[in-house]
């Protein structure tokens, strides 16, 4: 519940701070005092849309701030989400700038405006002239046929609009299957024929590389027989050196430091070096002979058997600019074809999904309009009973619940109707219902759903609009009703509706020369009398104003202390 409203330069309002009680709060005050500014500041909180004109005329910006006593666990931990902090109660603040962007607060910290409007949600129900032309949209009335039927309604209407989900994406998908069958086929051939041009020639990973050191060797081949033949003969002798072979010529030095490489250890690492340099021409040698050997057997692939294969490998160029691209598209086409052969083979049982996720989607819409209806037949009679005790005996609050096309909300489409009297055949609520009754038939809804809801702040903007006499005291004592669950606040002009109220603010005005501002404070019982003198009479201190002033309040007064029934 709100324990504390601070308003600043709002509208008339300069400045104000109301301490706010449990039960029933009702606001009054003459016309143009600023009544309209007490709701608007209770809707800056709730993150609603306002402009830069509710700021009072002379000042920067608007300020208000709200502290909310006994929240809930989920608004508490939004809070904190948010990087705020709250306990027992939370201090939620927004502000309006004449020039620049708005600014809100929640728990001591700075957050989206959309904060606001998320927790909001669990702290205060406003009702005003604008909510009572949403009552009259079909799809608000859809909402609130559903909201009365609680958990239960809530939980087969998630379970209709998973089934819708499921029934939309299938049927979307199957159409795109079908829609590309031609494509996709055409597509199957193209697959087809690249493997088959892929498997005919079969390229092996690394072969191009090798082919083309293959071909360049077999095109130098005399070549390089004749270079590595002379350098093989040069390292060990044979006829191409008639002045003997290098590795002999080495041995020759060897053998002639022998002699004297004890005289020096110079000499000694001198001939080591040639033994090693022996090694070494050996070893080259035998590679080199190793070479000729293997150059013989390549000598068996001929140079046109090379170029034809290179040229097998590319005619593969458009799967990819080397061997590797070639067989990863071969991999990538060959997993592509099997996923589209599948698609088509599934054609057959693409129609049977879709025709079960339909049929679960028709189940859970029949099942949703089933507890519809059950709880439009409760919610009605209830709201019709209410309806009853507001003076309006005869009138007939009903659901009219009628089959459509499949939406996310559902299978139905849901009208409010009334009728104002049994000899009156209903109809749609905005088109029949006065002012006065659109006000009862909004406050009657709220009594009822009080009795299941949890909603801690209701907050009522001219309820009584459009009523009267008898009728305006019935008002009041529903509204007392209410709040006996509830924190209620309500602001007024009717005098009957002002005197059940536990807790009387007014808005008081002050003209001067220059500028009009106003103030909030809370009556005493003394000054209760006069303001409803004022409201009943226009003259506060009429003594038969006075009078009846008195009565209103001791009548209503009796009711709630027991003496009398609150029905």
């Amino acid at each position: 519940m709100i324990s504390e409203l601070r308003i600043s330069h709002l509208g008339v309002i300069a400045e104000a701070e109301v301490e706010l009680s449990t039960g029933f709060t009702v606001v009054t005050g003459e016309t143009g005092a600023g009544k309209t500014m007490f709701v608007s500041a209770l809707s800056l909180l709730m993150g609603r849309k306002v402009g830069a004109g509710v700021v009072r005329k002379g000042a920067e910006k608007a300020e208000v701030e709200g502290i909310f006593s006994a929240v809930t666990d989920s608004v508490r931990s939004r809070i904190e989400e948010a990087g705020g902090s709250a306990e027992d109660e939370a201090i939620i603040s927004r502000t309006v700038a004449q020039k620049g962007r708005a600014r809100a607060t929640a728990g001591g910290r700075t957050v989206p405006i959309s904060v606001l409007t998320e927790i909001s949600d669990e702290l205060i129900t406003l009702h005003g002239q604008s909510e009572q032309l949403r009552l009259k949209g079909p799809a608000q009335q859809r909402l609130l046929l559903d909201s009365a039927g609680g958990p239960e309604l809530e939980a087969v209407a998630a379970t209709y609009r998973a089934a819708f989900e499921n029934w939309r994406e299938t049927e979307t998908r199957v159409a795109r299957i079908k829609d590309s069958t031609a494509a996709r086929r055409e597509r199957i051939l193209w697959l087809n024929g690249c493997l088959e041009a892929i498997d005919k020639v079969r390229p092996v990973s690394g072969e191009d590389e090798a082919l083309t050191a293959q071909a360049a060797k077999l095109s130098a081949a005399a070549e390089i027989t004749q270079a590595v033949g002379s350098a093989h003969d040069l390292l060990l002798g044979g006829e191409l050196d008639d002045a003997g072979a290098a590795v002999d010529h080495v041995h020759q030095a060897i053998s002639a430091l022998s002699d004297v490489d004890s005289a020096d250890p110079e000499l000694a690492r001198i001939k080591a070096a040639l033994n090693d340099a022996v090694l070494r021409l050996s070893d080259s040698a035998a590679e080199l002979s190793s070479y000729l050997t293997g150059f013989d057997e390549l000598g068996e692939t001929s140079l046109e058997e090379t170029e034809a294969r290179r040229a097998e490998l590319g005619s593969l160029a458009p799967y990819g600019q080397d061997v590797a691209e070639v067989l990863d598209f071969e991999t990538r086409s060959a997993q592509e074809l099997a996923e589209l052969e599948a698609e088509d083979r599934d054609l057959g049982q693409l129609d049977a999904e879709l025709e079960e996720a339909h049929s679960a989607m028709d189940a859970a819409g029949r099942a949703l309009t089933e507890i519809r209806t059950a709880t439009a037949a409760s919610f009605s009679r209830a709201v019709s009973a209410e309806l009853a005790a507001l003076s309006m005996p005869k009138a007939q609050v009903t659901f009219e619940i009628t089959e459509r096309e499949p939406a996310s909300h559902g299978c139905d489409d849901v009208r409010l109707t009334f009728a104002p009297h049994d000899s009156s055949a209903g109809d749609d609520i905005g088109k029949i219902a006065s002012g006065g009754e659109l006000s009862r038939v909004m406050l009657a809804i709220e009594v009822v759903r009080a009795a299941g809801e949890a909603i801690p702040t209701y907050v009522f903007d001219e309820v009584d609009a459009g009523v009267g006499g008898k009728a305006a005291v019935e008002i009041g004592r529903r509204l007392a009703k209410l709040a006996q669950n509830a924190q209620v606040i309500v602001v007024t002009h009717l005098p009957q509706v002002a005197a059940w109220a536990d807790t009387h603010v007014t808005i008081v005005k002050d003209d001067d020369a220059e500028t009009v501002k106003s103030g909030v404070r809370e009556l005493s019982e003394d000054e209760r009398v006069g303001e409803l003198s004022r409201m009943l009479a226009g003259m506060e201190d009429s003594s038969s104003a006075r009078s009846h002033a008195a009565e209103l309040l001791d009548s209503a007064r009796q009711v709630k202390t027991g003496q009398a029934a609150l029905t």
